[in-house]
């Protein structure tokens, strides 16, 4: 992501290229960087080359992949197991051999209520990376990644053109495993990822809009800035439509969430209630609770634990904190219940979390 840049002047010109950890994030030992306003700052394979390309397991993530946004492109295979996404308030399930393409800057996360695990593969690029090189083709590119357009595109090995993609997710993933080996090989992992967001963007539909939307102003009309002066979340939504076409929720609606958010993240050493959430947000307590449920796909308290939990995983493998310290600046009551919600949500104890990732 670009510091004190705009994303679509980013695309548009010669942006700051580059993953690694910014200054007070977590350390790589943490899955995922996401700020207050949810947004993600990827942890690419190599500073200074904007693409991401892995396979992963969603145990590696306690079951739950944080909702969260970005600039870049996301295409997602999954190779075994399943596994629930949603994107921008609408859930779909993916199964062994599907797919999807998230489209830049849309909410979105994968989840398993059964705490089952899948296996998948991940290819992430950054639209600067080719859009700085013709503005014609940075225009082409942001046309394609605007507020009217399909947040998503679902993705099956029984379509010939889905498969080359899912296939070319993976040649990528493994393109990107050997780039440290062999710098070369970053020319095959460039021409692989442009490949990929062709493909994808050429299947880019505008979606339809509702009465709803033309009210609210639009698809996403009022952009709201991020950290580091990053736009926030394009096309938010409310009402499902099937194929990703969504309607969009009103702005003050996703301002009002992510004010709650940072107020959960701000607060997370402290005693939170529904209340305190709530009056954050400027919104009654029922208001609170479909604004999570739509944005983050959860209940406030879920959220505030989800995100208490996956604070505890980033102190215990990245510090020297004691358990019953870490229960505390993580806002849990004592040490014997930290270590029971501890359990309850990634199947261990702290202690033996902390001993398996430190190796």
């Amino acid at each position: 992501m670009t510091d004190g840049v705009h994303d679509d002047d980013a695309v548009r010109g010669n942006a700051v290229r580059g993953g690694g950890v910014p200054a007070g994030a977590v350390p790589p030992t943490n899955p995922l960087t996401i700020f207050s306003d949810l947004s993600e700052r990827p942890q690419y394979n190599l500073p200074g080359l904007p693409l991401y390309g892995r396979r992963d397991d969603l145990r590696r993530f306690g079951y739950r992949i944080v909702c969260h946004w970005h600039r870049d492109f996301e295409f997602i295979h999954v190779v075994a197991g399943e596994t629930m996404l949603v994107v921008n308030g609408e859930t779909r399930r993916m199964r062994a051999g599907e797919g999807v393409f998230i489209n830049s800057r849309r909410l979105h996360y994968l989840f398993s209520d059964e705490r089952k695990d899948c296996r998948f593969v991940t290819a992430m690029v950054d639209p600067v990376f080719f859009g700085g090189l013709w503005p014609n083709l940075a225009n082409a590119m942001l046309d394609r990644m605007g507020d009217g357009m399909v947040d998503y595109v679902m993705l099956t090995a029984d379509e010939p053109v889905d498969r080359e993609l899912l296939f070319g997710i993976d040649e990528f993933a493994r393109t990107m495993g050997d780039c440290a080996r062999d710098g070369l090989r970053a020319l095959d992992a460039a021409s692989q990822a442009a490949a990929l967001c062709s493909r994808a963007l050429e299947r880019v539909a505008r979606k339809p809009l509702s009465d709803d939307s033309a009210e609210s102003g639009g698809a996403g009309s009022d952009d709201m800035p991020g950290p580091s002066g990053l736009s926030g979340p394009r096309g938010v939504t409310g009402k499902s439509n099937p194929g990703g076409r969504r309607t969009v929720s009103r702005p003050d609606s996703l301002h009002a969430f992510l004010v709650m958010v940072a107020f959960i993240r701000s607060n997370v050493a402290s005693k939170i209630t529904l209340d305190d959430i709530a009056h954050a947000g400027l919104v009654g307590r029922r208001a609170c609770c479909e604004q999570f449920r739509r944005h983050a796909g959860r209940t406030p308290n879920d959220y505030l634990t989800d995100y208490r939990i996956g604070r505890s995983r980033e102190l215990l493998v990245g510090g020297d904190m004691t358990v019953g310290e870490i229960a505390a600046a993580c806002g849990f009551s004592s040490s014997a219940y930290f270590g029971y919600v501890f359990r309850r949500r990634m199947g261990c104890s702290p202690s033996e979390y902390r001993a398996r990732e430190r190796g």
